[in-house]
C-alpha cells in the first residue's frame, strides 16, 4: 500500500535549506520510471544546503534533462512546494512535470499546479531549454500568452512572471523598446507624466493636463472648470504649469524640482525572488527606460535611478492646483466660490497671469485683421498718383511746383508729409476724411500705405478701413502718438 506523503509548504523563495522528498516503495519498484530520471536523481550531491550548493545541483540536473520528454498521466496528486527544484519532487511528480514541459515547449499549455510552472521558469532563467536570452524571453512570453492568459495561473504567479520578464530583459541588455514592452504600465505612466511636467514647453494641453491629474490629490476631471469648459479649462491648467515652470525660482530651484525633487540612486535586485536565475554577468551595463528612470550595473551590482515618491512635495503641488482652480472658477463664473487659503497666496500670481494672458489672446482673436497684398502695393501707389495728378487743377499744380511740395520724409523716416498729417488728423479729431478728399487720395490706398510703412516698426496693422473711412486701431493709439511726437508740424 502506497504511503501518503505530505510536503511542507514554504513561501521563502530564497530558503537555503531544503528537505528531501521521500520516494515511496511503489515508485522505487515502478518499472515504468524512465532510466533518464533515475540517472538524474543520482547526479544530486549533498552538501551544506546553501543556495550555491542547491543551484549547482539544479544546473547539473537541469542540463542533464534539458532534452528529456515524457508522456505520463498516472499521477493526479498535489504539489505543495512554492518553488521546487528537481530534488524536491517525487518520481511521479517529476514525470508529471516533464510531461507538461514537453507540451509547453510546443506551445501547448495545460492546467497544472503553480510549483511546476515555477520550476519551468527556473529552467528558463538559467538558460535551460533555451539557447539565447532572446529565446528565453520568447518562451516566457509564450507562457504568459498560453498559460496565464488562459486563466490557469494564480495572481502571485502572474505578478512574478511579469516582473521577471522585465528584469530579465534589463539585465540581459535588450533594446529599450523591448524592455518597455515588458515594463509595468503603471511605472511607464508615472515616468511619462513626470517627463511631461519636467519639460512642458512643447507639450500639448491634453498631455500637461493628464500629467497634472495623475499626481493631483483631487480628481481634476470633476472640477467645474473642466466639466463645463473642458478645452478652455485644460488650456488654463496647462498654461498655469508652463507659467510657474518658467517663472518660479525659490532658492535657485525650479518648480518641478521643488515638487518632485532630484533623481535618487539606490541598489536594485533583479530576479531576487526567483529561486534559480542567471544574474546577467558582471560587465557594466546601462538601460535607460525613460527620461526619468534608468538601470545600470557597475562591477556586478545593479542600481536604479529614478524619482522617489518619498521626495515629492505634494502639499506645494496641490496648493498650486487648488489656488488656480479658485482663480479660474472666479474668472469663468463657474461653481461655488472657493475660499483662498493663506498658505496658497504665493500661487495666486501665476493663476492670475494665465487669466490675463488668456483675456488678451481672446481680444486679439476678435480683432478683425487686414490682409495686405504687398506685391501689388507699388502698382496701387502708381495708379493713385496718376489719379491724383489727373484731378489736380492747373492752379494746384502750379502751387505745388512753386512751393516745392514734393513728398518728403518726416523725421521718423517712414512716412511723407501727407500721410504723416493724415495720422495727426486721426489722432486729434478721429477723422481725416476731409484731408484725404482735399488731397485727392483713396482711403483704402492711404490705409495700405501707412500700414505697410509702419508694419515693421509696430508689428501689426494700425489702421482699419471700410473703403470710405479710416480709423486708428485703439490698441495702437499710444504707439502712434510716440512715433509722431518728434515729427515736424505741417
Amino acid at each position: 500500500m502506497t504511503k501518503e506523503i505530505v510536503l511542507e509548504n514554504s513561501s521563502n523563495l530564497n530558503e537555503s535549506q531544503y528537505q528531501d522528498t521521500p520516494i515511496t516503495a511503489s515508485e522505487v519498484n515502478d518499472p515504468d520510471i524512465p532510466q533518464k530520471i533515475w540517472e538524474m536523481m543520482k547526479l544530486y550531491e549533498y552538501g551544506d544546503g546553501s543556495y550555491a550548493q542547491q543551484k549547482k545541483n539544479f544546473l547539473r540536473q537541469g542540463e542533464f534533462m534539458k532534452d528529456f520528454e515524457d508522456d505520463y498521466h498516472g499521477w493526479s496528486g498535489k504539489c505543495t512546494y512554492f518553488s521546487p527544484s528537481y530534488h524536491n519532487l517525487t518520481l511521479s511528480q517529476l514525470r508529471k512535470y516533464f510531461t507538461w514541459r514537453t507540451a509547453a515547449r510546443k506551445v501547448e499549455f495545460q492546467p497544472i499546479e503553480s510549483p511546476f510552472v515555477y520550476l519551468y521558469l527556473s529552467e528558463l532563467l538559467c538558460g535551460i531549454g533555451a539557447e539565447t536570452p532572446e529565446e528565453t524571453l520568447k518562451k516566457m512570453a509564450d507562457l504568459e500568452n498560453g498559460f496565464v492568459n488562459s486563466g490557469f495561473a494564480d495572481t502571485l504567479l502572474q505578478m512574478h512572471l511579469k516582473e521577471w520578464m522585465f528584469e530579465y530583459a534589463v539585465i540581459h541588455d535588450f533594446q529599450p523598446e523591448t524592455v518597455m514592452h515588458y515594463a509595468d504600465p503603471r511605472i511607464l505612466a508615472h515616468d511619462t507624466y513626470l517627463s511631461t511636467l519636467r519639460n512642458p514647453a512643447a507639450k500639448k494641453d491634453d498631455e500637461i493636463f493628464m500629467a497634472l491629474s495623475f499626481f493631483a490629490e483631487k480628481d481634476l476631471f470633476l472640477s467645474p472648470v473642466i466639466t463645463e469648459c473642458e478645452s478652455r479649462g485644460k488650456h488654463l491648467f496647462a498654461e498655469l504649469w508652463k507659467c510657474v515652470s518658467a517663472r518660479y525660482d525659490e532658492g535657485g530651484s525650479d518648480f518641478f524640482t521643488a515638487c518632485f525633487g532630484e533623481p535618487q540612486t539606490s541598489k536594485w535586485y533583479p530576479l531576487f525572488n526567483a529561486l534559480f536565475r542567471d544574474d546577467g554577468g558582471d560587465s557594466d551595463k546601462e538601460c535607460v527606460l525613460s527620461g526619468c528612470r534608468k538601470y545600470f550595473c557597475r562591477g556586478g551590482v545593479w542600481y536604479e535611478e529614478c524619482f522617489n515618491r518619498i521626495q515629492f512635495d505634494k502639499v506645494r503641488f496641490n496648493a498650486l492646483l487648488h489656488e488656480a482652480e479658485r482663480v479660474f472658477r472666479k474668472y469663468l463664473k463657474l461653481g461655488r466660490t472657493l475660499r483662498q487659503k493663506p498658505d496658497e497666496i504665493w500661487a495666486t500670481q501665476y493663476a492670475e497671469a494665465v487669466v490675463a494672458a488668456y483675456k488678451k489672446a481672446e481680444a486679439e482673436a476678435k480683432r478683425p485683421k487686414i490682409n495686405i497684398d504687398l506685391s501689388g502695393l507699388d502698382k496701387i501707389r502708381s495708379d493713385a498718383a496718376l489719379t491724383r495728378e489727373s484731378l489736380l487743377t492747373e492752379d494746384e499744380i502750379e502751387e505745388e511746383n512753386a512751393s516745392g511740395t514734393v513728398p518728403e520724409n518726416e523725421e521718423n523716416g517712414l512716412l511723407d508729409k501727407i500721410h504723416t498729417e493724415i495720422l495727426r488728423n486721426l489722432l486729434k479729431t478721429g477723422s481725416a476724411d476731409e484731408y484725404i478728399k482735399a488731397a485727392h487720395l483713396m482711403p483704402s490706398v492711404v490705409a495700405d500705405t501707412i500700414n505697410a510703412a509702419l508694419f515693421d516698426k509696430i508689428g501689426d496693422n494700425i489702421l482699419e478701413c471700410d473703403g470710405k473711412t479710416i480709423k486708428i486701431v485703439e490698441d495702437y493709439v499710444e504707439e502712434v502718438e510716440k512715433l509722431l511726437q518728434n515729427s515736424k508740424p505741417c
